[in-house]
């Protein structure tokens, strides 16, 4: 019976281990779906907490880390931490599109704050990360797209290409026509084809698909955005409406809808859309504009506390040695 006991326990014991195992892999790795959830609901901080404690407890959890890598690559301190793990990644495994992805994005936010000589340094790394990401995985919307703003955004020595970023704009269309014409909204908003840019954005319809929602409303913001850098600020306007409409607290349409208001000479109103966006997200950089808009108004107080905020996150820059002659003006 003991014999019986102990053949029949083994193969037991074995089976139990395994299914636990495979319980806590099931656990332990993330998806898109449980992260895109909460962004959706506003909760962004919970969405970073959650990503903190997936990749403390597995650290090859790839979606986690090209998450948090997503929400707060923007910060260097963060970029310091997140660097070596998405370089681990890479090194665990290879075949990991994001990770390769999370080092060019990473990189490439560093060489934005880090000026051109910092630039021109990484840019063969960013380029590198990012053309394998896709090339792993290219059904991927958002690496394609990261792909292709590196191709609009780069200088041609470093491998920028208008007709590179066509190229994957269109072959990407090939696999996801809603996404495609998203691209393809982004690649005319560059080359200033605004027209075109409209009606490629309203052709695309989610219907019930959230996540293609999500997508449209990010392309209105670029659209928007590239809109008010050629001072169009009343068809800029629309866009961000649009978004604030269907969704109220994506607190960077509120910053865009500030801008916008200011460039149609609408004070009072552009700090009313700025203030609901730093209510929304108290670190978005909003200060510049809010400046400008109480030094309009005659709020010399206002708009010379906004201008020092602005000048705690940003000391280079043309933005920033306008803000100093500003204050100066102001007595500040």
């Amino acid at each position: 019976m003991n014999a019986l006991r102990r053949t029949v326990n083994i193969p037991l014991t074995l089976t139990v281990a395994f299914a636990l195992s495979v319980a806590f892999t099931a656990q332990a790795k993330s998806t898109d779906a449980e992260f895109a959830a909460l962004l959706r609901a506003d909760k962004v901080k919970e969405a970073e907490q959650l990503a903190r404690q997936r990749v403390a407890s597995n650290p090859r959890d790839e979606v986690a880390l090209w998450t948090l890598g997503r929400l707060t690559g923007s910060d260097a301190a963060a970029r310091k931490d997140l660097l070596p793990r998405a370089e681990a990644c890479v090194a665990q495994q290879p075949q990991s599109a994001r990770c390769h992805n999370l080092i060019g994005t990473l990189l490439g936010a560093q060489a934005q704050s880090g000026g051109m000589g910092e630039a021109l340094k990484l840019i063969g790394r960013i380029r590198d990360g990012l053309v394998k990401g896709v090339e792993l995985d290219p059904t991927h919307y958002q690496l394609r797209r990261d792909l292709v703003q590196f191709y609009l955004i780069a200088p041609g020595i470093a491998g920028g290409s208008v007709r590179k970023a066509r190229e994957q704009v269109e072959e990407f269309a090939q696999r996801d026509a809603a996404r495609g014409a998203l691209l393809r909204t982004e690649l005319a908003a560059y080359e200033e084809d605004f027209a075109k840019a409209q009606t490629l954005v309203e052709s695309v319809k989610p219907g019930g698909d959230a996540d293609l929602s999500d997508d449209l409303r990010s392309t209105r913001t670029t659209l928007g955005f590239a809109l008010l850098a050629k001072d169009r600020a009343a068809e800029a306007r629309q866009q961000f409406e649009h978004i604030i409409a269907e969704a109220p607290t994506q607190a960077i349409a509120h910053l865009g809808l500030g801008r916008a208001l200011l460039g149609q000479d609408q004070p009072a109103a552009a700090i009313a859309a700025l203030e609901r966006g730093l209510q929304i997200d108290p670190k978005l950089r909003v200060h510049y504009r809010l400046g400008l808009a109480y030094e309009k108004l005659g709020d010399k107080a206002r708009a010379m506390a906004a201008f020092k905020t602005f000048l705690g996150y940003r000391t280079e820059g043309r933005q920033a040695d306008e803000v100093r002659r500003r204050l100066a003006a102001l007595g500040g």
